[in-house]
This record gives structure tokens, C-alpha cells and sequence, in this order.
């Protein structure tokens, strides 16, 4: 499972640069309009699965070792 999270970290990252590519390839050809660069989009989901996806891969054992308990009573 923290291999999966590490991986979807990374997902994140690259959606983070793939949106700042997206927004500076858009500036250059035409210019400045909400439509023509596709907006932060790829960029904000990029970095809210960058943060969620670190926070579960450093709190996983925990998390994990509090469900056993849950589980046992």
C-alpha cells in the first residue's frame, strides 16, 4: 500500500508540471483569455493528490495499527 501511495504522489507531481506546461505553452501562442490555456486545473488536482497522498504514506502505520485495535474489541 505505500508503494501504491509513493506512486500516486508522483502522479500528482507530474500533473502539477503538465498544468505548468499547459499554462506557459498556452501564454506563448496566443494572448492571455481564461479559454485558451485550460486553467489551473490540472495543477490543483495535481497537488491535492501530491498532499494526500504524502500525508497517508507518512501517518499509514498508524492509521493501520488504530484499525487493528477498532477491529479487535
Amino acid at each position: 500500500m505505500r508503494l501504491l501511495l509513493a506512486v500516486l504522489a508522483l502522479v500528482g507531481l507530474a500533473g502539477v508540471f503538465l498544468g505548468v506546461l499547459t499554462i506557459i505553452q498556452g501564454a506563448r501562442e496566443a494572448p492571455f483569455r481564461f479559454e485558451n490555456y485550460g486553467g489551473p486545473g490540472p495543477m490543483l488536482g495535481g497537488l491535492v493528490l501530491t498532499a494526500v497522498s504524502l500525508y497517508l504514506l507518512r501517518n499509514w502505520s498508524r492509521l493501520e495499527s488504530g484499525s487493528r485495535e477498532t477491529h479487535r474489541r
